[in-house]
């Protein structure tokens, strides 16, 4: 639960009480104030030498820019990480799920947030649309991290550090141009020239809020922090857990920053919420914890530590994440609400691909474009699949309260995940699934697996004395994008009138390898051992599911079926 409570990316002090004004706008009036924007200098504008010159320039210095950075320059480049001079506020909170742990270590950061001294997150504990309390907990040694951002930035600044890249902090950025051997972005202090530029800025959106951002229209929300403390010989509730709670018009979370301290959030809507905007917004945030009655009982015997603050937290996606020598990551591209607990992980594994892009695309220009076309698709899909992976979550919620505020959530919901396969959540989990590291293809082809197509082929093939495939006729090849090591390649991806996303692996099994050695066995078991034979071995099992999925899906003919 962490990234809808601010307003992250790189600014200056104006543009922080831009950003403050414009929660004010959404609360008094139900729109949108108009905010400044960084301006784009037309070409050959920025005549000053450039004396800071650079393969990638990283605008935003929180985990998605460091992780970026970090990944980028262990592979060798020169990368500048543009950030702001002063750090983050302490009261806005981070969560970091213990699913991350992989990736963590995936981009290099793991271990330094294994000793920076964070709050372990040790799980959730979930009052949901009516429901009985429930409980998630995580063992050691596979906790999350719970974190100010001020404390989990210093962290992410020392792995970009010590990874090579350089920490630049003179900024805000006050201009950008694009000219035909990369861009240029300027500070109040100095200039850099880099040949790929990423937008890591958050929220911000230094270079993304040109045309490139899209809203949902007619939902906005507002995140109202508070920073809570216990009084004096009270224990702080559920030390390292993430509380949830909905409630009629609104929804509250909270996560422990430190040992004493909370981050409580309450994500209103200003057109729909009932607010006590009378009371100010200290009176405002009380009053909706009141009405999330079981999570404020929890924090009665406690006080809040400095104002209240409302921020802008609607979501949004991206027209484009990304095309040669500019990439949108992490939250600069796509915003997603603190229900998933999934907002840090989804910036890192953006960062994570970014840097495989970026790289590719400096290493071998033929294939940036490619490249940029998996990104795009890859950020748009991770989109979606939150969307779809909230609906049966708002549909608990839209029915038992029967309030606007769920109602437009769960048709907005409903509308931007309409294309993703089994995006049903895990029984039992209190928070929206991940969406994972597979593409949209691969879990199309997983999905398919159940089709009944695939079992009429398992039950032909297990009745069969002799079994005679050879490449159905309407099989063809196309090479697309994919991640090979640390590049992208092109990968040739089979595909089928009845699969026409194509498919190149199931369940691990290379179903091109597959299709070329078939006809030389008709015998399912000297099948399997010439495919083991050929490359990397696979258990029976998943070579028989994928044997029934080449059949099923129209990649293998059988002669005597």
């Amino acid at each position: 639960m962490e990234r809808g409570a601010r307003v992250a990316g790189l600014q200056s002090r104006g543009s922080a009480r831009d950003g403050r004004r414009r929660a004010l706008l959404l609360l008094r009036h139900g729109r949108t104030g108009r905010r400044r924007r960084v301006r784009a200098a037309p070409a050959g504008e920025l005549s000053r030498p450039h004396r800071h010159v650079y393969d990638v320039l990283i605008v935003g210095g929180g985990p998605a820019g460091c992780a970026a950075a970090a990944s980028l320059a262990r592979r060798g480049h020169d990368v500048a990480l543009i950030t702001r001079p002063a750090p983050p506020a302490k009261w806005l909170a981070e969560s970091i799920p213990n699913s991350a742990r992989k990736l963590l270590e995936r981009v290099g950061a793991l271990d330094a947030l294994d000793a920076a001294g964070l709050v372990p997150n040790e799980g959730n504990t979930v009052w949901w649309a009516g429901e009985p309390r429930r409980d998630e907990r995580f063992g050691e040694p596979e906790r999350g991290f719970h974190a100010d951002r001020a404390a989990l930035e210093t962290a992410f600044h020392g792995v970009a550090r010590e990874a090579g890249a350089r920490l630049v902090t003179d900024g805000p950025v006050i201009e950008t141009a694009v000219e035909p051997d990369g861009w240029r972005v300027a500070t109040s202090a100095a200039r850099y020239r880099g040949r790929w530029v990423l937008d890591a800025s958050g929220r911000a959106g230094v270079l993304a809020r040109r045309g490139r951002r899209t809203r949902e229209r007619g939902i906005a929300t507002l995140a109202l922090v508070g920073r809570w403390t216990p009084d004096r010989g009270h224990a702080p509730p559920d030390p390292g857990c993430t509380l949830i709670e909905s409630y009629r018009d609104g929804w509250a979370w909270s996560v422990p920053t430190s040992p004493r301290t909370r981050c409580v959030t309450a994500m209103v809507d200003p057109r729909r919420t009932h607010l006590a905007r009378e009371q100010g917004l200290d009176g405002m945030w009380r009053a909706e914890l009141a009405k999330a009655a079981r999570l404020g009982r929890r924090l009665e015997e406690g006080r809040l530590e400095g104002p209240v603050r409302a921020c802008p937290a609607s979501l949004y996606g991206a027209t484009s994440h990304g095309r040669p020598g500019l990439l949108l990551v992490g939250d600069a591209g796509s915003f997603i609400d603190p229900l998933s607990s999934y907002g840090v992980k989804k910036a890192l594994a953006s960062a994570w691909l970014a840097a495989i892009v970026t790289h590719t695309g400096l290493e071998d220009d033929a294939m940036a474009g490619p490249a940029c076309e998996l990104y795009d698709d890859r950020e748009r899909e991770v989109y979606r699949t939150y969307r779809a992976l909230s609906v049966p979550f708002l549909e608990q919620a839209a029915a038992v309260n029967d309030h606007a505020f769920w109602d437009v959530r769960l048709a907005a919901a409903r509308k931007a995940g309409a294309d993703i396969p089994g995006a049903a959540p895990v029984t039992g989990t209190p928070a929206v699934s991940e969406p994972g590291d597979r593409s949209l293809a691969e879990r199309r082809a997983d999905a398919f697996l159940a089709r009944p197509e695939v079992r009429t082929a398992w039950e032909t093939i297990r009745s069969l004395p002799a079994v005679r495939l050879h490449p159905a006729p309407g099989l063809s090849s196309v090479r697309r994008p994919a991640v090979v090591d640390d590049r992208i390649a092109l990968e040739a991806r089979l595909i089928s009138d009845r699969l026409p996303d194509g498919a190149r692996y199931v369940r691990n099994v290379d179903l091109r390898r597959l299709t070329e050695i078939a006809p030389d066995s008709d015998q399912v078991p000297d099948l399997f051992e010439a495919y083991n034979r050929r490359g990397t071995a696979v258990p029976l099992p998943d070579f028989l599911a994928a044997l029934s999925f080449a059949v099923g899906a129209g990649f293998l003919e059988l002669a005597d079926s």
